[in-house]
């Protein structure tokens, strides 16, 4: 593969394409080519990216958007975009990471949201975890507010490597509470950077003692068929899916953050919610309806995702596909969580941030886009 557009869209459909790594619309890649950046546009899947999809926006203009403090009128980043774009896109947004993807110099620029590596950036001790599990082979970004702000987060990032160690940045950025950026001048190279990364973590993972099983109630699973089609009637859902096995039995006891404390990372609040709704799976239709309004008063919105602790996870969606992305992307956090607990301890999205992701125009954008697709 010696043409770089092809080694993206490589990259973008082997390893965005595995749902170890990237999920739904989730994560987004790009290419420079003589100074044009090539990116993915908003909600489109990476395992399905295609390179005339690809969307052209000017580099220069995307870093003097990133280092200006002009006050536009709407979405800095949507603005930026819109004055930055070559052609008209086709009708899509580009993602909204342009402005990190354009400051990276790497030719080739993956972000993607992976599980294990996840384990490290959701978890309160992540920077001193990437510190002692991948030194300084990586950079470490706190959880910052998606678009400018993130991505003048990891210029800052960037530069105080260099300046501390005199050495460029490295090719893989942990962004905490959201994913990882993997970059470099070759498919090769960002390929090894991901499974590196992935594979000292996993071992550090593999290392810390397992938690201890957990038990759940014997009398929901038998009846999940049954619990699922209420649920998806009282939130007047068009279709759900559920599981009784697996994570669902073992990792959503009330003790696991998703369950009770907030979301992990902003594609979970996009397409499974920011918190469940928490059941015992007792509840009769009147009992179950009063729960539904009591979160829509306490959340303002209702809720995707049901949970019977450690027995039953409910998804709901308005078709099957949808349903079955909201449940995925829930099991994901619950295993995310369970391996954070492990090495560290589990952070979550606390309540600004989460409803910062909640109401962000762009975010609503890409739900609608995944949604359509």
């Amino acid at each position: 593969m010696n043409d770089l557009t092809s080694q993206l869209i490589a990259l973008s459909n082997e390893i965005g394409g595995n749902t170890e790594y990237s999920r739904a619309g989730g994560g987004n890649a790009s290419v420079k080519l003589d100074g044009i950046l090539h990116i993915k546009p908003s909600g489109v899947p990476l395992a399905t990216l295609r390179a005339e999809e690809l969307i052209p926006l000017r580099i220069d203009v995307l870093l003097d958007a990133l280092h200006s403090d002009e006050e536009v009128e709407g979405d800095p980043v949507r603005v930026a975009a819109q004055r930055a774009q070559v052609g008209d896109g086709g009708g899509r947004r580009p993602s909204v990471e342009i402005l990190f993807h354009a400051l990276i110099p790497d030719a080739l620029v993956l972000h993607l949201h992976p599980l294990t590596a996840n384990a490290l950036t959701c978890n309160e001790k992540g920077r001193e975890l990437a510190e002692r599990i991948l030194g300084d082979d990586a950079v470490w970004v706190d959880y910052t507010d998606p678009g400018i702000p993130l991505a003048r987060a990891v210029e800052e990032a960037r530069t105080f490597f260099t300046e501390r160690t005199g050495l460029p940045a490295p090719g893989i950025t942990l962004l905490g509470n959201h994913g990882i950026i993997a970059s470099g001048a070759s498919y090769e190279e960002v390929a090894e950077r991901v499974a590196t990364l992935t594979g000292k973590i996993r071992a550090a993972i593999d290392a810390a003692p397992e938690p201890a099983p957990t038990k759940g109630s014997t009398s929901g699973a038998p009846r999940a068929r049954e619990i699922a089609d209420r649920v998806r009637a009282a939130l007047g859902a068009t279709d759900c899916a559920f599981s009784t096995a697996g994570l669902a039995a073992e990792a959503s006891s009330p003790a696991s953050g998703p369950v009770t404390r907030g979301p992990l990372i902003p594609d979970q609040i996009v397409y499974a919610g920011s918190l469940p709704l928490v059941l015992t799976g007792d509840e009769d239709d009147d009992a179950l309806r009063k729960l539904v309004e009591g979160f829509v008063r306490s959340h303002g919105r209702h809720p995707i995702i049901a949970v019977v602790p450690n027995t039953l996870v409910v998804a709901t969606g308005d078709s099957p596909s949808g349903a079955q992305n909201a449940l995925d992307t829930f099991l994901d956090a619950l295993r995310v969580a369970r391996d954070a607990d492990r090495i560290g301890r589990l952070r979550v999205m606390d309540e600004r941030e989460r409803h910062f992701i909640e109401n962000w125009e762009a975010e609503a954008y890409r739900r609608s886009v995944a949604k359509e697709g």
